[in-house]
């Protein structure tokens, strides 16, 4: 007889239930698109803007034609203590919380060594600060713990929630937590000609890491997706209008939004539940080919 193939993980898991997603910077673009592709593998959703209402609604009223609930929310991260209530508001209307995903954030042209201290406050705050508390708050929702408690009953909780690796206890969470960071391929090589943008993706892939840590023996894990160029508002690109004129792309092309949402719903599953403190390129090979500091760079400046 063989072996089980269905990976611990996903056992005594109901593959049929509804999961509770939040998706900041939902209101186009890579976000959008994720809220899509989860919303068809049977989630709920909460969603994010800062400037764009309309475009939320966009977003929102496609997934509702899925049969899902989708929940629009305003989050200026420029405070980035801004995250922490609509974090609590969010997991209110969802009910819980199963997935979340980090995605919103700004992108800046600044050069080393023109680089001004109001330029790094802003985008530290939206990019990384405003990141981590968000998460932080969300995690402590996932574990069902009082979101205002004080630090030391968390080390407590992840303490005890260790011990499941060695099979002494059981984990805080009966089915999967996942937490998911949209960082960029720049989390791990330079862009020289948007300086500030890389060290706030730097800083996320080493929180990461450590967050991994943290979370050990919680059925809660941390990883990230690096995308590269991305037909995306971001980069000033329409969805549909992919770039064939990309040599320094092993693909020759940019990417759509749905190639990195299809990473993501890939990381949110059951199926990714011996992943955890990872990063993971999806760039159209950008990342072997160090462009930036090349060609690509050249181009830019």
């Amino acid at each position: 007889m063989l072996d089980s193939n269905v990976a611990p993980g996903k056992r005594d898991v109901d593959t049929t239930r509804t999961r509770k997603v939040i998706i900041t910077g939902g209101d186009s673009g890579i976000g959008r698109y994720t809220a899509l592709a989860l919303a068809e593998d049977n989630c709920d959703i909460a969603i994010t803007y800062n400037a764009h209402r309309e475009d939320a609604e966009l977003t929102a009223e496609a997934v509702r034609h899925f049969g899902r609930k989708c929940f629009v929310h305003h989050l200026d991260l420029s405070k980035p203590e801004n995250a922490l209530a609509a974090v609590d508001a969010m997991v209110a209307d969802l009910g819980g919380l199963d997935i979340f995903f980090n995605n919103a954030g700004i992108m800046g042209m600044q050069q080393f060594p023109n680089l001004e201290l109001k330029d790094l406050t802003e985008m530290f705050r939206i990019n990384t600060f405003g990141a981590v508390l968000a998460i932080q708050r969300a995690t402590r929702h996932m574990l069902g713990m009082d979101p205002d408690g004080n630090e030391s009953t968390f080390e407590e909780i992840a303490t005890m929630a260790r011990k499941a690796l060695t099979g002494n206890v059981s984990g805080p969470r009966d089915t999967p937590g996942r937490i998911i960071i949209n960082t960029s391929v720049h989390e791990h090589i330079a862009s020289p000609a948007d300086t500030i943008y890389t060290m706030t993706k730097h800083a996320l892939g080493g929180f990461i890491k450590c967050a991994a840590f943290a979370l050990a023996g919680t059925n809660i894990t941390i990883n990230g997706v690096r995308p590269g160029e991305i037909a995306t508002p971001l980069n000033d690109m329409h969805p549909e209008d992919i770039n064939n004129d990309r040599p320094y792309l092993t693909v020759r092309r940019s990417g759509h939004p749905t190639e990195i949402a299809s990473m993501v719903k890939y990381i949110a599953s059951d199926e990714s539940s011996f992943i955890s403190g990872m990063s993971y390129d999806v760039d159209g090979g950008m990342a072997i080919g160090e462009p930036m500091s090349q060609e690509m760079y050249q181009q830019m400046v």
